[in-house]
């Protein structure tokens, strides 16, 4: 495999300190080049701890590496500025969630990317971990049957969320209700440096085409796990021979059917080994009384913990597709979808919970609003790439 110069945009950003340790580790990969933020004492302590050339805008990068990679972790409000700027330099791109923060611009940074032959990845990494992509076996063999519901209360919500929900529903999204409240909390400042002054909370129920249901309840502040919220949370995947509660496996033996159909509940077992001094995941086993499921990690001849799978994976996702030219594993479309549906959620609940189908035809409200917002607060139109990447965007 030949090494791809990579850059990352965004030093600043929590998604950053993610990032960065994970390119360090995929050596045979990755050579780390530059790393850019707007604030150039961030810039430079950065690229001082990883032997890379420090930048403070985008314009000097790209006029002065050669770069086959962008890694964006800057906010979601400046992906698509930086996106579209980098689309037209021809540099491939892996960008940070969300895709884009409306669907006017998503749009508009994947036109960029096609008409430039840009390969465009988005870093979602929540199906990425390990225990998810061994759920996903355990869902492929048929344990648990035709999945029916899926429910996720207090866990990870947005964009995120609902790629979960749509990957475990297993079809289409058809239609979303909202239910939307907004609740003052004191100010606070949050372990990934947000600032606070509200709660805004939401409920989602999507029906998808395969007739698979779906619950989520998320807030800014439960995702920050901020005054005590979202400490605990529900996941459970219902089917139509079991279910899947936490980490447990409920499958039903067939002599208790018709006698309380009296769920066992099964818990995968990890096996690791070392790797460089680190303990590294090789397989996660499910084990039953007539079969056995098995994910095995394909990155274990790698140094990574658990936690560093998931952001390697993404990495490696855009690599094969530029290597190879091929499409990336999670790629744009369906960022676009799994943001869609967020904000459909958000609309149907400002709409006093009017049930909304998909794919939406028109600007919603929620993103005409945040239109206006945006020009209000740092003057210029959203869709001004010019004046986004020379913009700078505080983490709110």
């Amino acid at each position: 495999m030949s090494k791809l110069n990579i850059a990352l945009v965004g030093a600043g950003r929590r998604g950053a300190g993610a990032h960065l340790p994970v390119i360090a580790k995929l050596k045979d990969v990755y050579n780390l080049v530059a790393i850019c933020d707007i604030d150039e004492e961030t810039a430079t302590r950065y690229a001082k701890e990883y032997n890379a050339t420090p930048y403070t805008n985008v314009r000097d990068l790209v006029a002065h590496e050669e770069l086959d990679v962008v890694d964006i972790t800057a906010p979601g409000v400046a992906h698509h500025a930086i996106g579209c700027f980098m689309a037209d330099a021809g540099v491939h791109i892996l960008c940070e969630t969300p895709i884009t923060v409306t669907l006017s611009t998503t749009d508009l940074m994947i036109e960029r990317a096609k008409a430039n032959n840009v390969k465009l990845e988005i870093a979602e990494n929540y199906y990425r971990v390990p225990r998810e992509r061994f759920l996903s076996k355990v869902i492929e063999a048929d344990i648990i049957g035709e999945v029916a519901r899926i429910y996720r209360i207090f866990h990870e919500g947005g964009h995120h969320g609902m790629s979960m929900l749509r990957l475990r529903a297993g079809g289409e999204p058809k239609s979303v209700l909202g239910i939307t409240q907004t609740t003052p909390v004191i100010p606070i400042i949050d372990r990934m440096k947000r600032h606070h002054t509200s709660d805004k909370w939401s409920l989602g129920f999507i029906e998808f085409d395969n007739n698979a249901t779906a619950l989520m309840v998320y807030s800014n502040v439960i995702h920050a796990r901020s005054l005590g919220r979202g400490q605990t949370g529900i996941s459970q995947i219902d089917g139509s021979k079991g279910t899947i509660v936490g980490e447990d496996i409920y499958v039903t033996p067939a002599d208790e059917l018709e006698s309380g159909a009296i769920g066992v509940a099964y818990r995968p077992k990890q096996t690791t080994i070392d790797v460089d001094g680190v303990d590294v995941i090789d397989t996660i086993e499910l084990e039953l009384p007539d079969q056995t499921v098995t994910w095995e990690n394909p990155l274990k001849n790698y140094p990574l913990p658990e936690r560093q799978i998931a952001v390697a994976d993404e990495l490696l996702s855009i690599a094969t597709a530029v290597l190879n030219d091929t499409e990336p594993e999670y790629g744009a479309a369906r960022a676009r979808q799994d943001q869609e549906m967020y904000l459909a959620m958000n609309e149907s609940g400002n709409r006093s919970r009017e049930t909304l189908t998909f794919p939406l035809t028109a600007l919603t409200a929620t993103e005409q609003d945040f239109h206006e917002n945006y020009q209000q607060q740092y003057g210029h139109p959203i869709e001004d790439i010019e004046a986004g990447i020379d913009t700078f965007f505080l983490r709110t």
